[in-house]
């Protein structure tokens, strides 16, 4: 005869009770299915507040009156219970006679015994201790916190005791011990480690007294580690995500999870806390909460049972302020706290005193504080903050950014950002500028803009700038020359869009000697402009030269401070000065020059070109029958990169009497001039009866427009060395009309002795 459904049954084991004796073998009392409560009990509201684990073991039967073979079964849990906090798991142990006790350690069996720890169980240790003592030796490793650890007494008896404790917090301490060995007493060093524990001892272990052999005392509790196992395998029911359908070979179900025991452990996420802060003040709430931690210093007494008690007093540095000490302790395993009312008094949990003007707190506590535990004092002191809160006047913050295009079209750009959670908008106002809810600018042709709000920026926001822009004209102008008044005039192709005009040009280039010496330009020059044009300020090393980059007709040249000579330079109405100017090997091409009237007038070319071949060059700068007296000019060339190469001194008509005369015999050295200058055609070296030449100075700026002024600076003689130039300090002295009218001003020299320079030309 077949066996059938109804032949196969559930029937209940021994003992069918959350007992430790509970399970067992099969009985003859059959599961009756659809019956409530016939497996396990009902839920008590105890068990629904604090959790629990109903284990209940049942065996399959089946009942027929002849020996058919029973081919296989199966035990599915068909549906999951309706209420989320309960579940249903199913698991075999493989054992017919096996109790609750083995059935627990087969759901604890995740973790299983491994080695021994290098250390042991340090005397006994009752039912209820939330810590163990481990000794061991000094510098073996300590267990780490978070370490499941195993305690076994009575290993592999059957009075064997075991207790799974997760470790929470490892301290340590270095001792020394005294142990009798042969009749005498032997000291030695070894390390004692307490573990506080996330369980408390269940029973009472024995533990084994100081040993210099760190060895376990027979009988004794040992101490060993866990590994991980996962023998176990688990079998329950979850719903699906989505229904399956014939012929799928997956299907996603809510979550491959079920609950094996209770669980009261809750993880919590806390974020921008500030450390030490349990007091926050509030400075203010519109446009938005500003606060600030009261207490930032914090100090910790630890309890042990040596300074257990109910009364602490504590000095604290720096002293408190009002309203900002809070105390906290734990009793019986719950935090306390207490805090001043601002006068000095001490409330809540607990009661004392505090002086705010030296530090000094008194504190009684209801109950004993527990061991192991810390009292926390946390404080804020008066210089903590300021509350600006409600302040006025000050600066508002100045953001500035740079739009990917340009240049944008005037009156285009329109910036907007949330602020107290309001829009706010600045609006182009087409001239550069910005109107509505921010000041500031905008360069239309860089895409620059420079904003300030007047409200802020709410946190995390983002300024959003909207702007239409345009393609870009630009042309080069060379070969200008600036007016009497310092001005130049340009003509663009095409008339351009107001405020998006932005105009180059170069003022500074590093320069250094051309042919002529050997010594080298210790410093590099600067340029100045005068009245629109390039002047060099000449290095304030000692005089010649260095051969510079080559390449004058290649026009990459670099070269400067090659120098003119003058043949003459008294010149009278109707002649010309005849200059030549001295390239250096390998600066062939076309040179420019250049003049600039420093006073006076009476030439009739400003401007002209000559060729430079084998490194020489010359060219004449005509003057006209109305030459005027004291008339004063400044000459300087520039190779074919537009580069200046070399200046004149100075081209002049004197008065007779009024300058000193240069020697008409010798030609004048019309190289910019150094602070130090030695015979030019002599390698560096002081020549005695070198020519002394006078040369042109900044010494200041008009007091009217702002334009430079020059003045003369005569070169002294310096024995063993050469002629020696003391030029103003600065250059940026004031000449008032008087000063213009003497033509002179006392100004401190560089080598900072006050001196009268004359006007250039004067």
């Amino acid at each position: 005869m077949a066996i059938l459904k109804g032949d196969v049954r559930l029937v209940a084991s021994a003992v069918m009770d959350d007992v430790s004796e509970g399970g067992g073998a099969p009985t003859a009392t059959i599961i009756q299915d659809g019956e409530s409560n016939n497996i396990f009990p009902d839920i008590s509201e105890l068990d629904r507040a604090g959790g629990r684990v109903n284990l209940r073991k049942v065996h399959v039967h089946v009942q027929t009156g002849d020996r058919d073979t029973l081919l296989g079964t199966n035990f599915i849990v068909a549906e999951p219970p309706n209420d989320p906090n309960v579940s249903i798991t199913v698991f075999s142990t493989g054992e017919t006679f096996d109790t609750r006790t083995n059935a627990a350690d087969f759901i604890e069996a995740y973790l299983v015994k491994g080695p021994a720890l290098p250390g042991f169980l340090l005397e006994n240790h009752v039912a209820g201790q939330r810590a163990i003592q481990l000794f061991q030796r000094p510098g073996s490793p300590l267990p780490a916190v978070g370490r499941t650890l195993v305690l076994v007494a009575d290993e592999d008896t059957p009075d064997e005791i075991v207790q799974y404790v997760r470790t929470t917090r490892v301290e340590s301490t270095i001792g020394t011990y005294t142990e009798l060995v042969g009749g005498g007493l032997v000291d030695f060093e070894a390390e004692v480690v307490t573990c506080d524990i996330s369980d408390a001892l269940r029973v009472n272990f024995p533990g084994s007294p100081p040993s210099r052999l760190f060895a376990v005392a027979d009988g004794k509790t040992k101490v060993r580690d866990t590994t991980v196992a996962d023998a176990g395998s688990y079998h329950g029911v979850v719903a699906l995500e989505s229904a399956g359908a014939i012929g799928d070979a997956t299907v996603q179900v809510e979550s491959v999870y079920t609950q094996l025991v209770p669980n009261a452990r809750t993880e919590v996420s806390a974020l921008d806390q500030r450390p030490s802060a349990q007091r926050s003040l509030v400075l203010a709430e519109t446009p938005r909460l500003v606060t600030v931690g009261a207490a930032p210093h914090s100090k910790r007494i630890k309890i042990g049972q040596e300074n257990r008690g109910f009364n602490f007093v504590d000095i604290l540095r720096p002293f408190p302020a009002a309203n900002s000490l809070v105390v906290s302790f734990r009793a019986l395993g719950s935090w306390y706290t207490i805090q001043d009312d601002g006068l000095g008094n001490l409330t809540g949990t607990g009661v004392g005193t505090v002086n705010y003007d030296n530090g000094s707190i008194a504190v009684t506590f209801p109950s004993m504080p527990d061991v192991g535990s810390s009292i926390i004092y946390s404080w804020g002191e008066k210089s903590a903050y300021t509350n600006r809160s409600a302040a006025i006047g000050f600066r508002m913050p100045e953001l500035s950014w740079t739009v990917p295009h340009s240049p944008l079209e005037p009156g285009s750009v329109v910036v907007t950002w949330e602020s107290g959670g309001v829009l706010k908008t600045a609006t182009d106002n087409g001239t550069g500028g910005f109107t509505g809810d921010a000041t500031g600018s905008i360069t239309y042709n860089s895409g620059f803009i420079s904003l300030k709000p007047l409200a802020m920026i709410d946190p995390g926001g983002e300024f959003n700038t909207e702007y239409a822009y345009t393609s870009a004209r630009s042309e080069s102008f060379a070969g200008l020359s600036p007016d009497a008044g310092g001005f130049v005039t340009i003509t663009l192709s095409e008339p351009p869009l107001a405020g998006t005009i932005t105009a180059r040009w170069i003022t500074v280039r590093n320069v250094s000697n051309s042919s002529g010496t050997s010594d080298l330009v210790s410093e590099s020059s600067t340029e100045i402009e005068y009245n629109g044009a390039v002047i060099v300020d000449p290095p304030r090393s000692g005089g010649g030269g260095s051969t510079g980059g080559g390449g004058g007709g290649g026009g990459g040249s670099s070269t400067s401070y090659a120098w003119l000579e003058c043949g003459n330079p008294q010149v009278l109405s109707g002649t010309a000065f005849n200059l030549t100017f001295d390239a250096g090997p390998g600066a062939d091409g076309t040179y420019s020059w250049t003049t600039i009237t420093l006073k006076g007038g009476g030439l009739g070319a400003t401007s002209g070109t000559f060729t430079v071949s084998g490194g020489q060059g010359s060219f004449s700068v005509p003057t006209v029958s109305g030459w005027l007296v004291n008339s004063t000019h400044h000459v300087f060339v520039e190779n074919p990169s537009s580069i200046t190469v070399g200046q004149s001194v100075v081209l002049y008509n004197y008065n007779a009497g009024s300058w000193p005369v240069p020697n008409p015999s010798v030609p004048l050295t019309i190289k910019a001039p150094a602070d130090v200058v030695r015979d030019p055609l002599v390698s560096g070296s002081a020549t005695t009866g070198a020519v002394a030449v006078g040369g042109v100075y900044p010494g200041g700026i008009r007091d009217d427009n702002g334009a430079t002024v020059y003045v003369n600076v005569i070169p002294s003689s310096l024995a063993g060395f050469g002629n020696v130039y003391d030029p103003p300090a600065s250059g940026g002295a004031v000449w008032s009309s008087g000063d213009l009218t003497a033509g002179q001003k006392s100004l401190m020299s560089r080598d900072g002795v006050l001196k009268t320079y004359f006007l250039a030309g004067a």
